[in-house]
């Protein structure tokens, strides 16, 4: 898909704007909204995304799918993915904490937001991604989990524009091949990334906390829960709390 750019120089959150926005947007394209600054960013369960201005990537793309679109729930895993590749091109060894937390030395360095909108068998989709790319451990230090940044692991700076346009070509692409089949072609890929399989965790699904074995994920893209009790629970959403 052909992707068009907009970039705001400081805006509450991407977020926002693109859902205050998109009826004003091609729905041919990918519409990718940018920021230099944003000042009240949102994270998965209502939590806040800090950022600091000029050091992070804040991105919403918003595009329309078929509202009965295969693993339509899994969209972000493919956003993750493309990441993914932008930073193993540079020989980083990032992971994904599941659902879509990329990770580096087990330390967050993006998180996603993905909120769906159905009317009319159309799903209006809204996927944000925020990046620690430049931010300094004076920054990072007041994240209230394990974080890092690019320039932290690495010590130098990254160029934003660089990453972002290698970010929109691997994900327009990957979109395409999810519209025609799914998850699936990116199940294998997915599941080799991910951390903690094995490894007893407390998982929180939004409401309630579980505490089992990470055993892998389905071929859709869910999380599949090892129980105490040999029962296997499979969750479409939720957070690891390890």
């Amino acid at each position: 898909m052909h992707i068009d750019d907009i970039f705001l120089e400081s805006v509450d959150s991407t977020q926002n704007f693109a859902k205050q926005n998109f009826q004003q947007f091609d729905k041919s394209k990918i519409t990718c909204i940018s920021a230099e600054e944003q000042t009240k960013g949102k994270g998965r369960f209502n939590r806040s995304w800090l950022s600091s201005k000029k050091d992070n990537l804040n991105i919403t793309f918003y595009f329309q799918l078929k509202a009965d679109c295969l693993h339509l729930t899994s969209i972000a895993h493919i956003l993750a993915l493309s990441f993914i590749k932008v930073l193993r091109d540079k020989n980083l060894d990032v992971k994904i904490k599941w659902p879509n937390d990329v990770m580096l030395l087990e330390k967050k360095l993006a998180g996603m937001l993905c909120e769906i909108e159905i009317k009319n068998n159309i799903a209006d989709v809204f996927l944000g991604i925020g990046i620690n790319v430049n931010n300094d451990q004076e920054f990072i230090d007041k994240i209230d989990q394990k974080a890092t940044s690019l320039k932290i692991e690495t010590k130098k700076d990254w160029d934003k524009k660089k990453i972002l346009e290698k970010l929109k070509i691997n994900f327009s692409k990957n979109l395409d091949l999810f519209k025609e089949k799914g998850f699936l072609p990116f199940h294998e890929k997915f599941e080799n990334l991910l951390l903690y399989v094995g490894d007893k965790i407390t998982f929180f699904d939004g409401k309630k906390e579980y505490k089992g074995v990470l055993h892998s994920i389905n071929a859709e893209g869910c999380l599949n829960l090892y129980l105490p009790n040999g029962e296997i629970k499979c969750f479409a959403a939720g957070d690891i709390l390890k």
